[in-house]
C-alpha cells in the first residue's frame, strides 16, 4: 500500500496493516500510528525501532522473548508467524543438515541458559555461517549488552518488514517542494570471505600419526568497489572457492604451524585473486594428546586437551603480521592467593582475605618481534611458562600474577614483543555450613559462575 494511503488510514486499520512488524506484539503498531504522518518508509521503520527501545525493561524483555528460536521447536511444529517463516527460510534454516540442526539446538540451549531469552538476529541480513558466528560471539556478552544487541536486531527485522508492507512509490511530500535526492556516499573499508571452515589433517608419514584439527576463517580485501556500487562481480573470488582452497592447499601446504599455513594461504589468495590486495586468516586449533595405552603413548589414538591454539595472520603476500594466542585454559590453585588492602567505601562488603582459591580461564595473545620463527615452539614455551609461573608464588592479586606471568613469558621467549592476558575470576565461595551445626575448615565451596571480575592487560618489553 502506498504511504499516502497508509497515512490516511484509521488508527485501527494502520495498526492491522503493520501488526506483524514486531513479533507477536501488534500493540506497538498503534503507538506508531499515533505519530503520523510519515514522510518515508524509512521513517515508519525508525518509528517501530524507537517504539521497541522505548519500552520499560520488562516490556523490552517480553518483546525479545516473543521471538522464536532459530530452527527451534516452533519451526518443526509449524507455529511460526508468516513473517518468521519466510525470514528463516531466506537463510536456509528450513533446510538444515542433521549436524547443522544439532548445532542450532546447542546454541539455542546455551543462549537460554545464559540469558533466559532467545537468540534474536535479522536473518535476512545473514547467512547460516554468520548466524552461527554471531551467536558464538554474543554468548560472551553481559546480559545488558545482549539485551541491547537483541533490541538492535529487532529494529533491523522491523525495518525490512515495514519496507515489505509499503509500496515503493516515493516519500510523502508535506510541502509543495520535492523530496531531496539520495545522499552522496562513498564505500569505506570492506572485506569478504569464508568462515567456519573445519579442517582436520592426518599426517601419515609412518606408523606413528600426527593430527591437526582447526577452524579457519578467511577474509580478503582489495578493489571491490564495482561489486558494491554497480553489482559487477568481475574478478571476485567466490567464498565457496575460498573454502575449497583451504582444503586443497592443506594437502601439501599445511606441514607445520597454523601461522605458517596462514602465510601460505594469504600468498595464494593475493596472487590468484585478480582484485585481492591483502588477506586475513584466523585459526582456532584444537589441541590433542596421544592416548596412553599399556603404559606407552599410542601411535594413532588421541584425546582432546585444553587450551586451544589461536592465530591471526594479516598480509599482502610479501609482508605479514602474525598474532598467536591460547584460549580456554582453566587453571586453579587452592591456596597461596589473597585479596586485601583494597579501597573500601560505603558499598564495600567484601572482606580482606590472605587465603583463597584462585581460578581463571586464561585467554592470551601475543605479537612478535621477529618476521618468522618456529611458531609451534614459541606457543609451547608460552604455555609452559604460564603453567610454571601461576603456582610458583603467593598471589596478592590476579593483577600481580598477570604481570609475573607476562614477565616470565618475555624472558623465555625473545621472539615475542608483547603479550596480552584476560583473566576472568572464577569465584569459589566458602559455603556456610554453620547453619547445619557444622564447621567448614576451608574445604567446601560454592563455585559461582556469575557475576565475575575480569583482569586484563598487556605486558610489554621496556
Amino acid at each position: 500500500m502506498p504511504l499516502t494511503l497508509l497515512n490516511a488510514l484509521s488508527t485501527e486499520d494502520f495498526a492491522a496493516h503493520f501488526a506483524g512488524v514486531l513479533e507477536h506484539s501488534p500493540h506497538y503498531a498503534a503507538r506508531v500510528a499515533a505519530r503520523r504522518p510519515y514522510r518515508s518508509a524509512e521513517a515508519v521503520a525508525q518509528a517501530f525501532a524507537q517504539a521497541a527501545q522505548a519500552g520499560s525493561p520488562e516490556d523490552q524483555l517480553a518483546l525479545i522473548r516473543a521471538h522464536p528460536d532459530l530452527a527451534g521447536k516452533a519451526v518443526l511444529a509449524g507455529e511460526l508467524t508468516p513473517e518468521s517463516t519466510r525470514e528463516q527460510a531466506s537463510a536456509g534454516l528450513d533446510r538444515l543438515s542433521p549436524d547443522e540442526y544439532a548445532e542450532f539446538q546447542s546454541l539455542n540451549s546455551a543462549y537460554h541458559a545464559r540469558f533466559a531469552m532467545p537468540y534474536v538476529v535479522c536473518v535476512r541480513e545473514h547467512t547460516k555461517a554468520s548466524i552461527f558466528e554471531g551467536a558464538r560471539r554474543r554468548l560472551t556478552h553481559t546480559p545488558e549488552q545482549e539485551r541491547a544487541a537483541a533490541l538492535h536486531e529487532i529494529g533491523r527485522i522491523a525495518r525490512l518488514r515495514v519496507l515489505d508492507l509499503i509500496q515503493p512509490t516515493g516519500a510523502l511530500s508535506l510541502t509543495s517542494q520535492e523530496e531531496p535526492g539520495m545522499v552522496k556516499v562513498k564505500l569505506g573499508e570492506n572485506n569478504y570471505g569464508k568462515a567456519d571452515v573445519r579442517l582436520f589433517k592426518v599426517f601419515r608419514d609412518g606408523p606413528r600419526h600426527d593430527i591437526k584439527d582447526m577452524q579457519v576463517r578467511v577474509a580478503v580485501k582489495g578493489d571491490f568497489d564495482a561489486a558494491h556500487t554497480d553489482g559487477d562481480n568481475t574478478g571476485l573470488v567466490a567464498t565457496d572457492t575460498m573454502r575449497n582452497t583451504v582444503y586443497a592447499l592443506a594437502r601439501d601446504g599445511l606441514t607445520g604451524s597454523i601461522e605458517a599455513f596462514g602465510k601460505h594461504l594469504i600468498t595464494h589468495f593475493v596472487t590468484q585473486g585478480p582484485r585481492v590486495q591483502g588477506a586475513r586468516v584466523t585459526f582456532t586449533q584444537l589441541t590433542w594428546a596421544r592416548m596412553v595405552s599399556g603404559g606407552q603413548p599410542h601411535d594413532h589414538a588421541f584425546v582432546r586437551q585444553m587450551p586451544k591454539h589461536t592465530a591471526t595472520v594479516w598480509g599482502d603476500g610479501q609482508t605479514f603480521t602474525v598474532e598467536s594466542g591460547l584460549e580456554e585454559l582453566y587453571i586453579l590453585k587452592t591456596t597461596q592467593s589473597g585479596w586485601a588492602g583494597f579501597h573500601r567505601d560505603a558499598y564495600t562488603t567484601l572482606p580482606n582475605t590472605d587465603d583463597r582459591i584462585l581460578a581463571t580461564v586464561v585467554s592470551a595473545r601475543w605479537t612478535y618481534a621477529v618476521a618468522d620463527c618456529d611458531y609451534d615452539a614459541v606457543w609451547a614455551a608460552v604455555y609452559t611458562a604460564l603453567l610454571d609461573t601461576f603456582p610458583d608464588h603467593y598471589s596478592p592479586s590476579m593483577q600481580h600474577t598477570l604481570y609475573r606471568i607476562g614477565e616470565a613469558v618475555l624472558t623465555r621467549c625473545p621472539e615475542i614483543e608483547r603479550i596480552h592476558f584476560s583473566f576472568p575470576n572464577r569465584h569459589h565461595i566458602l559455603y556456610p555450613l554453620e547453619r547445619y551445626g557444622l564447621d567448614n575448615p576451608g574445604t567446601v565451596f560454592h563455585a559461582d559462575a556469575e557475576p565475575y571480575g575480569v583482569i586484563e592487560g598487556w605486558v610489554e618489553r621496556a
